[in-house]
C-alpha cells in the first residue's frame, strides 16, 4: 500500500537525521579521543566539513532510497503544487551535485551563524561536551533537512 510523500519524507528525516547523531559524535570523538576543549577554529573546520560530507551521503543514499520507492509504487504521488517547487526546480537532479551544493550553502550558513554567535558571546573555545551538544542538534535538524529537500527535488525529476 502506497503512503503519502509527507510520511515518507518524515521516516527518511529522522532516519538520515538520527544516523547523522551518531556518526557525527563517533567522529568527533574519534578526532578528538582526549576530549580537549575546541576552539573556534577548529569548530568551523569541523561544521564545514560535516556538513559538506554528511549532505552528500544523504544524498546519495536517500535518493536511491526515494527511486526505489517511486519505482515499486510505496509513495503515493500527489498533483505537485507547481509554486513550492519553484526553487527546488532550479537545484540539480544528480543526487552527488544537489547533495554538494546543499552541503555548501549548509556549510556556509551554519557557519558564519555559529562563528558570529561566538563572537557575539566572546567564546573562543568550547568544552568538547558543550561543541557535542551543539553538533547533535544542527546535526539532526541537517539531516532532516537535506533529506527533505533531496525526496522533493527527486519527485519533482520524476
Amino acid at each position: 500500500m502506497a503512503q503519502p510523500v509527507e510520511s515518507f519524507i518524515r521516516k527518511a528525516g529522522l532516519i538520515a537525521g538520527s544516523c547523522n547523531i551518531v556518526l557525527n559524535s563517533f567522529f568527533s570523538w574519534l578526532g578528538n579521543m582526549s576530549m580537549a576543549d575546541v576552539s573556534q577554529g577548529s569548530a568551523a573546520v569541523d561544521t564545514v566539513i560535516t556538513s559538506m560530507v554528511m549532505s552528500l551521503l544523504m544524498a546519495l543514499f536517500i535518493s536511491v532510497d526515494t527511486r526505489r520507492a517511486l519505482t515499486s509504487g510505496t509513495i503515493a504521488l500527489s498533483v505537485p503544487d507547481h509554486s513550492a517547487g519553484r526553487l527546488l526546480r532550479r537545484l540539480p537532479a544528480r543526487p552527488w551535485k544537489l547533495g554538494l551544493l546543499l552541503g555548501l550553502a549548509v556549510a556556509v550558513v551554519l557557519t558564519s551563524c555559529m562563528m558570529g554567535l561566538f563572537s557575539l558571546f566572546g567564546v573562543t573555545a568550547l568544552s568538547f561536551f558543550a561543541f557535542l551538544s551543539i553538533k547533535v542538534v544542527y546535526s539532526m535538524l541537517l539531516g532532516y533537512a537535506v533529506a527533505r529537500w533531496v525526496i522533493l527535488r527527486q519527485l519533482i525529476a520524476a
